[in-house]
């Protein structure tokens, strides 16, 4: 059902119909409810509550004895003897007074109870501890870290799907400037351009045997931003009436460190069945995706490390692997949209 969900605000969020913030807080608290093991743990050791036995509630109204307005908190954890408010924000900020707001609820209705008050936030947006009074326990999160959090249960398919949704909103990156990123700028572009030779080094025999693709000036940019890699592909190989996408890619990826060379269909293609269905020799690797399938090569680039030679190992290993593509390509009866 949330698999749904999400692919539905996908599909909604340009016109404004569902509110990311609300979205996002029904997802997460949802997740919660459905998993009382991670409930736990989320409640226990990541926020490090009191042990107690909470329940979930979102959109919870409580009413505070002032002419400031009443407060509707995004989500609550209610327990026997505790009780947490977390207020979440994504592209938004604090609202007129929220927190001390909040604060007054927390005092006001909850007298009896260990009361904790929770920040949580995409972007950085410290808050005063003196704002909060000493009968309330302040503290700030950001969604990055409950991302991180999550990421021990990404096997559970619901929970993985929330993943790449805080991943695509940028929910789950740390921004945080550290020593290894500065590092890395400083050699960033020696790197790019050193991977980026190695795939023009390949690319004449690649294009000789399935044929070229014309590639913006910035083909390379947006597979770094969205891939982590450097490639270069034909697309279209396998014969559509739909407009479906298959490709043969070659790339070195920056994540695992390693040489790919690799079939790519889409799951919407005709062909997709009798592709994934395809025998194939055991140094192939066959991987699915959420969108799609590969049957890939790989080979570990530190193989090559302080190689004088490396250019000419890591070209022959390339090369090698286009062979080993179309001789599999040519053993097949799929229809195959190459030049013979």
């Amino acid at each position: 059902m949330f698999l749904d969900l999400i692919q539905l605000y996908r599909k909604n969020q340009n016109i404004g119909k569902i509110p990311l913030e609300d979205f996002n807080t029904e997802v997460f608290a949802n997740i919660l409810k459905m998993y009382p093991k991670v409930c736990e743990d989320f409640c226990l050791n990541f926020l490090k509550l009191p042990l107690d036995n909470y329940i979930i509630k979102t959109q919870y109204h409580q009413f505070i004895a002032s002419q400031k307005p009443n407060c509707i908190i995004d989500l609550v954890l209610i327990g026997d003897s505790n009780i947490c408010f977390l207020e979440s924000k994504v592209e938004s900020i604090e609202g007129d007074e929220q927190l001390l707001r909040y604060e007054m609820a927390l005092i006001e209705n909850h007298s009896e109870k260990g009361k904790y008050l929770l920040y949580c936030t995409k972007y950085s947006d410290p808050k005063k501890v003196d704002l909060i009074r000493n009968t309330v326990s302040f503290n700030q999160i950001r969604w990055y870290q409950i991302a991180k959090f999550l990421k021990q249960y990404k096997e559970n398919p619901i929970i993985k799907s929330y993943l790449e949704f805080l991943n695509q909103y940028k929910m789950s990156q740390d921004n945080t400037l550290k020593s290894e990123n500065l590092i890395a700028m400083e050699n960033m572009r020696k790197t790019i351009e050193i991977v980026e030779f190695h795939i023009e080094n390949s690319k004449h025999a690649f294009i000789e045997l399935f044929g070229g693709t014309s590639l913006n000036k910035n083909a390379n940019w947006d597979q770094i931003k969205d891939k982590n890699r450097v490639c270069y592909y034909k697309d279209n190989i396998l014969k559509t009436e739909k407009n479906a996408w298959s490709e043969i890619l070659y790339a070195i990826e920056f994540g695992e460190l390693k040489m790919t060379s690799q079939i790519y269909v889409d799951k919407n293609h005709e062909s997709y069945q009798d592709f994934v269905d395809l025998k194939v020799p055991e140094n192939f690797k066959k991987v699915e995706f959420d969108f799609g399938a590969a049957i890939q090569l790989q080979e570990e680039l530190g193989k090559y490390l302080n190689n004088i030679y490396a250019d000419k190992h890591i070209q022959d290993w390339f090369i090698d692997s286009f062979k080993q593509i179309k001789s599999l390509i040519n053993t097949n009866e799929l229809q195959w949209n190459l030049k013979k």
